[in-house]
């Protein structure tokens, strides 16, 4: 907390050469390109990192295979490079898996084989990433739950594994240590016009509710879903330019669907949706449709469910089908893609678009989680180039963007060696923890287990069936800023989706936690913990017709 009351009070005394509205991947993408070009900067998020967008994607560094269907070649190509520069800047977040396209009949069998030839030659897919054709009986070998009846054959490709929130975590951390400032949970009511030319935003601490005027020379709106929100805070006159699009996922039991890696069904509509394992928890989606309201947590609604389960239910053989009984939790998330007359919402660009105003706000909107950091890039060569224009001397730069590695991206060995050595150090650390650790926080998770030796108490996990410990959340606090329980359990350790309870076995003890740390009174506690304990309660119990539901969950089927 001392930390966050001095950056208060630098947003309140300085002006920054770039000030960035909104802390999701796009934001934070911004403010890292920006720090390391050497310029000053701010950055304000209304809630929490990543609490929109950047916390409901797929999670996959895509390559973008399926925008080939619609002509993107560029983005296809921007993309499929990109992989490969996250996982050198990130390696615990960006993991090859293999990835099963069953496939019915030649046609396909063909049609596919051109289409995944055209992106290995556009990504320059490396020898042992490159994608093969297989048998029915090699692709059954692979996954044994995939359905028999109209399997021709397979293609087996590979797609990168990702956690967006931790990413964006990263990211945010990486601007910090390059010199940013920034600031979760303060929201901007208002941009500060001067002689026709934006130079500032009015902004409110929502956990003190303080008042305080950030100044800066080139203002970046990247607020996602809600850019045009806030575009047109300065230009009452101005037209919205986004269409929002919904993207449901929902969460099984892993036991449930016993997949060894990523699936591509074929949905009802012939869309392609993936089954993504995620330790104890699989998930299904994306859906993609029309959305009209503003909304951090989407309505997920009986058909959003039976659409994702339907494709399920016909991909794989399971003794019994799912049904929405067997739901873990179902979340959804918003895309902000710019506006295109007469297409569907599957058939909007994902490219992203720079608008600049009369008074001078740059916004940003659509573009994809893989390419964040190209965005960024082509951001930062505008405020540079504005700055310029307003005779500011640009300073040297620190290092280039592609080279720079995130926070948690030096482990110094591969991944599997630096778990063995992590495990070594802590007597009685399980290795399924170590590898959740370091799947979330990369080299970091070194701060954590340091705090494990020097106080062996802060190992133990709060609950029998849980691997979350003190150590931990106390990270959590003093290095990545979390201030609420659902910035602990939501965006910093991924409970709330990757726990089959959601985390619920142990908000109460990390509640407690919290509250020595921050300082909170029991008002507070009780208040965090019910606001989290509703959440689990909505993402448990999406809206479901009769007709899905069951009185009762389905057995796993192990």
């Amino acid at each position: 907390m001392h930390a966050r009351r001095r950056n208060l009070r630098r947003l309140g005394d300085e002006t920054f050469d770039v000030l960035i509205v909104g802390g999701g991947v796009t934001g934070a993408g911004i403010a890292r390109d920006a720090a390391l070009r050497g310029l000053s900067v701010a950055l304000l998020e209304r809630r929490d990192f990543a609490a929109g967008t950047s916390s409901r994607s797929s999670k996959l560094i895509h390559g973008g295979l399926r925008y080939l269907q619609h002509g993107d070649v560029g983005l296809v190509r921007e993309a499929a490079a990109e992989r490969y520069v996250v996982r050198r800047l990130a390696p615990h977040l960006a993991r090859p898996v293999p990835m099963v396209f069953p496939l019915a009949n030649r046609r396909e069998y063909a049609k596919l084989s051109v289409g995944l030839w055209t992106f290995d030659r556009l990504a320059g897919v490396s020898e042992e990433e490159k994608h093969r054709l297989i048998t029915a009986e090699e692709a059954l070998e692979i996954e044994p739950r995939l359905s028999r009846e109209e399997l021709y054959g397979a293609a087996l490709h590979y797609e990168y594994v990702t956690d967006d929130a931790r990413l964006v975590i990263e990211v945010i951390k990486s601007a910090v240590g390059l010199g940013a400032v920034v600031a979760n949970h303060v929201e901007v009511s208002g941009f500060v016009v001067d002689d026709g030319k934006v130079c500032g935003v009015e902004a409110r601490d929502e956990l003190d509710e303080t008042e305080v005027l950030v100044r800066g020379r080139v203002v970046v709106n990247a607020a996602g879903p809600w850019v045009d929100q806030v575009r047109l805070m300065s230009e009452p006159e101005g037209e919205p330019r986004l269409r929002l699009t919904k993207g449901v996922h929902v969460g099984v039991p892993t036991s449930r669907m016993g997949l060894s890696g990523i699936v591509v069904m074929t949905a009802s509509d012939k869309r392609a949706v993936f089954a993504i394992p995620r330790g104890p928890v699989t998930y299904l989606g994306t859906t993609d449709t029309e959305y009209p309201d503003l909304d951090y947590y989407p309505e997920v609604t009986s058909e959003d469910v039976e659409y994702l389960l339907d494709a399920a239910n016909r991909t794989f053989d399971l003794a019994v089908p799912m049904v929405a009984g067997d739901l873990v939790n179902a979340w959804a998330g918003l895309r902000p893609l710019l506006h295109q007359e007469g297409k569907e919402p599957a058939e909007l660009s994902r490219q992203d678009e720079i608008i600049v105003n009369d008074v001078g706000v740059v916004s940003i909107a659509g573009g994809k989680l893989t390419t964040f950091r190209r965005m960024a890039e082509r951001v930062g060569d505008l405020v540079c180039a504005r700055l310029v224009e307003a005779g500011v001397s640009l300073p040297p730069p620190v290092a280039l963007s592609d080279e720079y590695p995130l926070s948690g991206g030096e482990t110094g060995m591969d991944l599997a060696r630096y778990e063995d050595y992590l495990a070594s150090r802590v007597r009685g650390l399980k290795r399924n923890a170590v590898e959740r650790l370091v799947r979330l926080y990369g080299s970091n998770a070194s701060s954590i287990v340091d705090t494990m030796e020097r106080r062996p108490e802060t190992a133990r996990p709060y609950a029998h069936d849980s691997t979350l410990t003190p150590a931990e959340v106390e990270y959590n606090v003093k290095h990545e800023m979390a201030l609420t329980l659902q910035d602990v359990l939501e965006r910093r350790t991924r409970l709330l989706l990757w726990d089959l309870r959601c985390g619920a076995q142990v908000a109460d003890k990390v509640a407690g936690t919290l509250a020595e740390l921050l300082g909170w009174d029991d008002i507070r506690r009780e208040r965090e913990l019910g606001e989290y304990k509703t959440l689990v309660e909505r993402l448990r119990a999406p809206v479901v017709d009769p007709a899905i539901a069951e009185e009762e969950p389905q057995a796993v089927n192990g």
